[in-house]
């Protein structure tokens, strides 16, 4: 007893209440609205209507996500959501460890004015540059030599790459890809941490630059590696504007898909988007929660990996 009146009067209890108390309120705020959309969307529809139902209901249903599901084509949005976010992040791996590794060792001129503009790349829009970049897709010819066999041949030579991966791979792996200057940057600061006498003695064993690059500086950068796979795939499987500007129409990921679900669910249900609003969001909340699934699962296998490597390379 006395000890507690001690921890009493000492004050200690009183902070550590208030901290734990902010601690809840934050954590609270922040998980908020993804309560809300569980409660929201397993709700039956008759639970809509109940004045007394607020967040646990009487009647669970799963009508909601089936009915998301199929508006939003969720399988196939998912696979393409898949393959763009794994293939840009392999490439940016590839491309930006090969620039930050050649910022971080190597001289060659203008090399700083060649970084400015690594780290200019971060700081343009998108929307800016979105004008010439849907051209270069459309009309797609590397170096001009398209152009040229055109004129040899009279016809129009050019690819058209809306619709196709390929309009976010070819970026990715010429490390200009969503973010990479990030990424190289990543890179190029966790190269020059990396001592200079591994190299020395990989080049005295007669291995050259490239040999180098792959056996020995490359497998001891694993932390770098997973914070640049991670972020790249997130901010890939998450984007919206490149996607829907580059895959047109017929192909959707799920970001996409969950843009349009209310138009896709009032053809689903009956067009019944302004007779039924609770009923339509009740299926938006659902496929808000199919979308953000797969990035719960990643958060959930690949959290500790992400904050031990963060915290090795000292990213702030």
């Amino acid at each position: 007893m006395e000890k507690v009146l001690y921890k009493l009067k000492d004050g200690k209890w009183f902070w550590t209440i208030c901290k734990y108390a902010i601690l809840i309120l934050l954590a609270y705020q922040l998980l908020y609205p993804v309560l809300y959309m569980i409660s929201s969307s397993i709700k039956d529809p008759l639970d809509s209507y109940d004045p007394s139902v607020i967040w646990i209901p009487k009647h669970l249903s799963s009508v909601s996500f089936l009915d998301a599901f199929k508006s939003m084509k969720y399988m196939d949005a998912l696979i393409g959501s898949l393959q763009i976010g794994l293939g840009c992040a392999v490439l940016d791996v590839v491309s930006c460890s090969l620039a930050g590794y050649g910022f971080a060792r190597y001289r060659f001129p203008f090399k700083n004015a060649f970084f400015v503009c690594v780290i200019l790349t971060l700081m343009v829009p998108t929307q800016t540059i979105i004008l010439p970049y849907y051209l270069n897709m459309r009309f797609f010819d590397p170096a001009g030599i398209l152009s040229l066999f055109g004129k040899i041949t009279g016809k129009n030579m050019a690819i058209n790459l809306v619709g196709n991966n390929l309009a976010f791979y070819i970026p990715s792996l010429l490390g200009a890809g969503i973010r990479s200057g990030l990424y190289i940057y990543i890179f190029k600061q966790f190269f020059e941490g990396m001592s200079s006498a591994l190299e020395e003695s990989a080049y005295v064993d007669g291995s050259g630059p490239l040999r180098t690059f792959l056996y020995i500086m490359l497998p001891n950068a694993k932390n770098a590696i997973v914070t640049v796979f991670l972020f790249s795939f997130v901010w890939h499987f998450n984007d919206y504007y490149l996607s829907k500007q580059l895959l047109g129409t017929s192909r959707r990921t799920l970001i996409v898909a969950l843009s349009s679900l209310r138009v896709d669910l009032s053809a689903l249900i009956g067009g019944q988007t302004t007779t039924d609003p609770i009923r339509i969001q009740t299926r938006i909340q659902a496929g808000c929660l199919l979308t953000i699934l797969p990035m719960f699962l990643l958060y959930m296998v690949a959290q500790r990996k992400l904050a031990d490597s963060i915290e090795h390379m000292g990213i702030k």
